[in-house]
């Protein structure tokens, strides 16, 4: 059955541009309410199970319920628990988070995030998928879960250590770094490339019109002041990477003056969930100020928490920056590459032509417990593998992949 909240990344783009109300809302905008299928009540019960409430799970699954997932095999309601259990006291924080519902209940994708419980205490994040089976009495009698990222994939990316971590522990927490699932690699010109399948995110998306024609400029180079909350913190509970960057060029009626859209999306702590209009997150400025705005250079300022979809990338390693000559090149080189793997290349969320994402792996974003963002900050260090931030243009997902 398709999965009703995400029927195509395009609609669900959409609406996210539109400033979709939350996730939830997404679904029933497209016909049929995911709030009333029994796979979304099976999500909120895992999340509650997860946070020391098990009574609405345990009281779903029927005596006999199989469970199979890598954390191990259950196959009565008690081991089925102690699964949900033992997962909630190895991870801290442990969240559950359900984004899409298959029509029928009987499947649903989500995004699971807890802290490994080592000495710097990386936040890690693992997509996947469950299968749900029920019985005459409409119990839960089968659970299958299917994972994106294979558990030593998320121990050696997320958990273990990197470089710039060891360097600055004690300065900044480490940073969220959600694995992307690899679905191919190439060449795009000299560059190696890949093709890469992201996650959700609840982001934290701002904008400006740079309308001053000019590379000189830079306005990319930077977050704007008004991305900052202007509420100070002693320190950052969380941060994140990658901080991403893309240049749009609008399109033109005839002999208007070139204008580029430039988006900077910085995911929020997984702590937060997956909803936009969530209760606790805190309310946004309406005073939108920037000095690229005070000189004229810039305009039509915007900020908001918004579902960051799904996306299909094509990627190759890039050391500049998203408004340098060599980012056109490569991203003209991912282009070719992309269509001559019979890919689909996206044009761009306002537009114009597809625009280069510059994602920057090695940003830290840090946020207060609020889930407001306090500071960025960017290490010019590069180990050759680990830290190597990527230029991208965006693709329809492959039949295979979608």
């Amino acid at each position: 059955a398709a999965l009703r909240a995400a029927p195509t990344v395009d609609a669900w783009r959409a609406a996210c541009d539109e400033r979709v109300v939350s996730y939830a809302d997404f679904g029933i905008r497209l016909g049929g309410d995911p709030t009333e299928l029994p796979s979304h009540a099976f999500a909120a019960a895992v999340q509650g199970a997860l946070e020391g409430d098990g009574a609405a799970l345990r009281g779903m699954l029927a005596a006999d319920v199989e469970w199979s997932s890598p954390l191990g095999e259950a196959k009565t309601t008690k081991e089925a628990m102690k699964l949900v259990e033992d997962a909630a006291k190895f991870l801290g924080d442990a969240r559950f988070d359900a984004y899409a519902f298959a029509s029928d209940g009987g499947a649903l994708r989500w995004v699971a995030s807890g802290d490994w419980p080592v000495a710097w205490r990386p936040r890690v994040l693992v997509g996947g998928r469950t299968a749900l089976r029920f019985d005459a009495n409409g119990k839960v009698a089968a659970v299958a879960d299917d994972w994106d990222t294979e558990p030593f994939d998320i121990v050696k990316k997320q958990a273990a250590p990197r470089v710039w971590d060891v360097y600055d522990l004690w300065a900044t927490p480490p940073a969220e770094r959600p694995c992307d699932v690899e679905l191919d690699t190439f060449k795009a010109g000299k560059a190696p490339a890949r093709l890469v399948r992201t996650h959700p995110r609840l982001v934290l998306r701002a904008t400006l019109d740079d309308v001053s024609n000019s590379r000189k400029q830079r306005l990319a180079s930077a977050l704007p002041d008004f991305a900052f909350s202007k509420k100070t913190a002693p320190t950052a509970a969380a941060t994140t990477t990658p901080l991403q960057t893309s240049v749009e060029a609008l399109p033109r009626d005839g002999d208007s003056p070139l204008v580029r859209r430039i988006r900077w999306t910085l995911p929020v702590p997984s702590t937060a969930g997956l909803d936009p209009a969530r209760p606790t997150l805190p309310a946004l400025s309406a005073d939108l100020t920037d000095g690229s705005l005070e000189l004229g250079v810039a305009a039509n300022p915007t900020l908001a928490y918004e579902l960051e979809p799904a996306r299909h990338y094509v990627s190759a390693p890039f050391s500049g920056d998203a408004q340098d000559p060599e980012a056109d090149r490569l991203r003209k080189d991912l282009i070719e590459a992309a269509e001559a793997r019979g890919l689909a290349v996206k044009r761009g969320p306002a537009g114009g032509p597809p625009p280069a994402v510059l994602r920057k792996w090695r940003a830290k974003l840090g946020f207060g417990d609020d889930s407001r963002l306090i500071y960025a900050m960017y290490t010019t260090y590069f180990d050759g593998i680990a830290n190597a931030d990527d230029l991208c243009v965006e693709v329809e997902a492959p039949v295979a992949a979608a």
